[in-house]
């Protein structure tokens, strides 16, 4: 691993040598590549870390209103990183950086297993409380470094891998020599405000917002960096999506427990389940917010229904599910009470 401390010092004598550019204004499309300026660690992150909803600061010792610009861009077409983060963030940091690869712009990102062969170094360090800190723009030795702190957070989760991929992307974003912006929902914004600007409503679980580096700066990316600015949809899938749940069979009712049967699922990604949904009524095209809600194994290839005699009719649906709730079209049946 190379002497993280040892760099810190360096930039910090690079900062002596001369003063930081700040500036209030924001990256705009067609906004010229931004100008060079003295290397040095940069703060991404200044929240305690705790309690999910809340933004996440990434001004730093900085005002939330000004951005430190960043050095001058990479002169090559790949550069190389180096990484120790933890396997639990795989997800995070590999889309991240497809983020930054599949924008257009001529340089990407390629891993290597040979520390003499990166530019880059990303791993976990010591951030005091900010969330991670990254050096600016082409300088030796670059780095990144997540709070080590986002080890005891649980990775499978949507919101935390949505956030770290966040971070991720904006610390990337310092490395490639692009400083803080205004605009809302930027992704260099000093402030992430992951619920808002990268989730979507509770109607689409286990996505996230494909665009994580906003159009203006994908831009300016183009024209540090040249290429052609790509964009890719609105929504993306944290996890595949397991397959269509097929052979499903309805029995019981009248007199007995209604029985849920299925084939075996052809595709199970980490965390599938097959989720049933009961609700009273004859009419099985909209689910109301009251339906009831459990869950069954997908390798049991049944289920039945363990509530008290029910009244009535009830319509019984069931789809196989990713582990954050998506899937693909479900199967229902309106079923007598029993």
């Amino acid at each position: 691993m190379p002497d993280f401390s040892a760099l810190v010092r360096a930039s910090a004598a690079l900062l002596a040598s001369g003063a930081l550019l700040i500036t209030s204004a924001p990256v705009a499309v067609g906004s010229a590549p931004l100008p060079p300026a003295t290397a040095r660690p940069t703060s991404a992150a200044t929240s305690t870390l705790t309690g999910r909803p809340a933004p996440i600061d990434l001004s730093g010792d900085a005002k939330p209103t000004t951005a430190a610009r960043g050095s001058a861009a990479w002169k090559l077409r790949t550069l190389r990183y180096y990484e120790t983060i933890p396997s639990k963030w795989d997800w995070s940091l590999s889309t991240a950086v497809a983020k930054w690869n599949a924008a257009g712009g001529n340089l990407k990102l390629v891993p290597t297993t040979s520390k003499s062969k990166a530019r880059v170094f990303i791993s976990y360090g010591n951030t005091g409380s900010a969330a991670g800190m990254a050096t600016v723009g082409a300088t030796p030795g670059a780095w990144v470094h997540l709070n080590s702190r986002y080890d005891k957070f649980d990775s499978t989760d949507a919101w935390r891998r949505v956030e770290v991929m966040a971070l991720f992307t904006h610390e990337l974003g310092h490395v490639l020599g692009f400083g803080h912006t205004r605009a809302t929902c930027s992704l260099m914004r000093p402030v992430l405000d992951i619920s808002a600007c990268y989730l979507p409503p509770t109607s689409l679980p286990g996505q996230y917002k494909c665009r994580v580096i906003d159009p203006a700066l994908v831009v300016t990316f183009v024209r540090s960096y040249g290429g052609t600015a790509k964009y890719p949809g609105f929504w993306c899938l944290i996890d595949p999506l397991p397959s269509q749940l097929s052979g499903v069979t309805f029995s019981g009712g009248t007199t007995s427990a209604v029985a849920v049967r299925w084939a075996k699922p052809t595709s199970l990604p980490p965390g599938s389940r097959v989720r049933v949904r009961v609700w009273r009524g004859s009419s099985c095209t909209v689910v109301p917010a009251w339906a009831e809600s459990s869950n069954a194994s997908a390798t049991a290839l049944t289920w039945r229904d363990t509530a008290a005699g029910r009244d009535g009719t009830s319509c019984y649906q069931v789809n196989l599910v990713n582990r954050y709730g998506a899937g693909r079209s479900a199967v229902s049946r309106p079923m007598a009470g029993w």
